[in-house]
């Protein structure tokens, strides 16, 4: 292949079938897939489980790394039902003038997530159309249950809450990524590439969490995006008909978020937090969490308490008693574009 045609801007509509069988290279071949993607065929098809897992998400805060935040968003989801991620569909939607190898970029950059997670990209749809004036992947998940799902709606009074990595860690690495120069004046050249790492390691999958914690048993778990921790808490406290009392001192933030958030004016409470895993348990089941994700080196920390009153969620800073803030929108989308 001629370098020179990565340079080709894709005509609007589907893509030429030469061009979309070599990118389908790169989408998953491995046992447990019957009909694999390929051109002409509109699906595929797999083994299955007794129950399945069914998630759906698209990514529009930024279309930089965007394969990673597409697989992680996704198997987030399944992995906070209590289930097993195992295949992987996307919808590639590209704004006129994307070029051939901006696409390959995009194809590498979801089979290589799709690989570190342990799911299987099987393919789905992509279009070149004038609809979007930036890539826009959504994707669509599935994966196995093995055992109880662990819903939002089973906390219960008395149980522990514990969040793992720190808040606002997926939007701080949007922030880096979206306004590099400015992140670079805050923070200096080594803080800024040191957000941008946060992406990989620790990374905004809970898949390892998932794995660390499969023989435990959860009242409740949640996987915080859009509205970050705060929205997360009060999402299983609505579903679970209770209260709770969070701990500010014990909600880890890193200094690198704490700065960014001042400069635009944000609660990091309410910033977008794919990575955390947030759920409930019995107060020695939260312990026992706690000590095997450390071990694994996986953060982990109790920040409150579930009580018995439902809607009531206070937030204990400094000493003093408030209410914990509610989000009606991320924080993220008070920066200017």
């Amino acid at each position: 292949m001629n370098d020179n045609t990565l340079d080709n801007t894709l005509k609007e509509g589907k893509l030429p079938p030469d061009l979309l069988e070599s990118l389908l290279e790169l989408t998953s071949r491995e046992a447990g897939i019957e009909v694999e993607a390929a051109v002409g065929e509109d699906a595929a098809v797999v083994e299955g489980a007794r129950r399945l897992v069914i998630t759906a998400d698209p990514i529009t805060f930024t279309d930089k790394d965007i394969g990673v935040y597409t697989v992680a968003v996704n198997c987030n989801d399944i992995v906070a039902m209590g289930g097993e991620p195992r295949f992987l569909t996307t919808t590639l939607l590209l704004p006129s003038g994307t070029t051939e190898g901006r696409l390959r970029e995009l194809f590498a950059d979801l089979a290589k997530a799709a690989r570190a997670a342990g799911v299987c990209w099987v393919g789905g749809h992509t279009e070149v159309t004038s609809a979007v004036n930036r890539i826009v992947v959504s994707g669509q998940a599935v994966g196995y249950l093995h055992g109880e799902p662990t819903t939002t709606a089973g906390a219960r009074a008395g149980d522990a809450v514990v969040m793992t990595k720190w808040a606002g860690l997926e939007g701080t690495t949007v922030m880096a990524r979206v306004h590099p120069e400015e992140c670079r004046r805050i923070l200096g050249p080594a803080g800024h590439e040191e957000v941008l790492s946060w992406l990989y390691d620790p990374g905004i999958s809970i898949v390892r969490e998932g794995r660390v914690l499969n023989d435990l048993t959860l009242s409740s778990a949640h996987d915080p995006t859009e509205g970050g921790i705060a929205t997360g808490l009060r999402e299983i406290a609505v579903r679970s008909k209770v209260g709770a009392v969070i701990e500010w001192e014990r909600i880890p933030i890193r200094e690198e978020t704490e700065r960014l958030c001042r400069r635009w004016d944000i609660d990091p409470l309410g910033l977008l937090s794919s990575g955390v895993f947030l759920f409930t348990a019995a107060e020695t089941t939260a312990e026992a969490a706690c000590r095997k994700l450390e071990r694994a080196g996986l953060p982990a920390g109790i920040i409150g308490h579930i009580t018995a009153d439902p809607g009531d969620l206070r937030l204990i800073r400094s000493g003093r008693t408030g209410v914990l803030p509610e989000f009606a929108r991320d924080e993220f989308l008070k920066i200017e574009p």
